[in-house]
């Protein structure tokens, strides 16, 4: 067997332990945006991407592993040309129904790698996506294959720092201790986190012509908070406070979730 086919079946294997979420598709709908973390994550997702809603040309934009459609609802009600792909299934059903009226979508059940090699867009979205899949770099290099020139990625996933971070604040020394991984690992929680530093190093180091054009973290102060009433209570004000810091220094590393836009 020459080495170039041992690579893709080692590749095909990899991808076959992603992680799906068929079977569970309501319940992960109710855990991400049915709860204060997921609906300040939403929030401070449209907010950095308000330049692309608002742009006064329809984009073509790929919402790759887009799960339930929630990020495609706003592009769609933006009268943006959206095309959502996910591998579940079941996922695809809620998304389908969240955006049945509109025209200007298009739905794909497969895998980003098995996306059509010659589409390409002027913004492809892929928010915590990362940390599901076991090779998160070469999900990188799929998807800069269907940017545009001039297009922009947009790449959100699940801060290994922070998670560390905040099980040290919890005093979870076992569970640090152990490289963040439990014997029996709970389905909803992300499996392969991911260090800022090295997916921009990354980057930077493949895509030299590429600029990074905007750094933040997500939820830097709401799940570090003692008095989690307040999450709800003081809701906007934590919101607003997320938007002033979540994209300076020092707060962005603390973030539960990055946030990269890269121009190619």
């Amino acid at each position: 067997m020459s080495l170039k086919k041992k690579q893709e079946q080692q590749a095909k294997l990899a991808r076959q332990r992603d992680t799906l979420f068929d079977g569970i598709a309501n319940k992960f709908d109710a855990n991400i945006y049915g709860t204060t973390k997921g609906q300040i994550r939403h929030l401070l997702l449209l907010h950095y991407l308000s330049p692309f809603l608002n742009s006064d040309r329809a984009l073509h934009v790929l919402d790759a592993g887009g799960g339930t459609g929630m990020m495609s609802l706003p592009f769609c009600e933006k009268a943006h040309d959206v095309t959502l792909c996910d591998g579940s299934q079941d996922i695809l059903k809620i998304a389908a129904k969240r955006l049945a009226r509109f025209d200007n979508k298009k739905l794909l059940h497969c895998d980003i790698s098995n996306l059509n090699k010659d589409s390409s867009f002027d913004l492809v979205l892929c928010h915590a996506v990362l940390e599901w899949v076991q090779e998160p770099f070469r999900l990188i290099d799929d998807l800069m294959l269907h940017v545009k020139n001039a297009g922009h990625l947009s790449l959100s996933f699940f801060n290994k720092d922070a998670a560390l971070f905040n099980n040290a604040i919890w005093g979870n020394f076992d569970y640090i201790d152990n490289g963040l991984n439990v014997r029996n690992q709970v389905r909803l929680n992300p499996h392969n986190a991911q260090k800022p530093a090295e997916v921009l190093a990354y980057i930077s180091n493949n895509y030299p012509n590429s600029v990074i054009t905007h750094k933040a973290g997500i939820r830097c102060f709401h799940d570090y908070m003692q008095d989690k009433t307040k999450q709800n209570d003081e809701f906007e004000r934590l919101l607003a406070l997320e938007k002033a810091h979540g994209a300076t220094e020092p707060f962005m590393w603390l973030g539960k979730y990055f946030h990269i836009l890269i121009r190619k």
